[in-house]
């Protein structure tokens, strides 16, 4: 799929990205700005856990405060 279908899928799945993160998940996943079919799935999964473990923490205004060490934890299992 072509980056422009891969916005328009992952806004119906739900997710709500800005236009730079939009790039870094191209730059990420997709190859000469497409999208294969594992690399979608690896990415709809990604967005999900990080999206999941963000609620998680969030604080009331909406932002999330943790120490290095739960960064690198987060960070480092997906």
């Amino acid at each position: 799929m072509s980056s422009y279908e891969m916005r328009l899928a992952l806004e119906s799945a739900g997710f709500k990205i800005s236009n730079r993160l939009h790039q870094t998940i191209v730059g990420r996943y997709a190859e000469n700005d497409a999208l294969d079919f594992d690399n979608f799935i690896s990415c709809l999964v990604r967005l999900e856990a990080m999206f999941r473990s963000f609620k998680a923490l969030e604080q009331e205004d909406g932002t999330v405060k943790m120490n290095i060490a739960e960064w690198l934890s987060l960070t480092m299992s997906g």
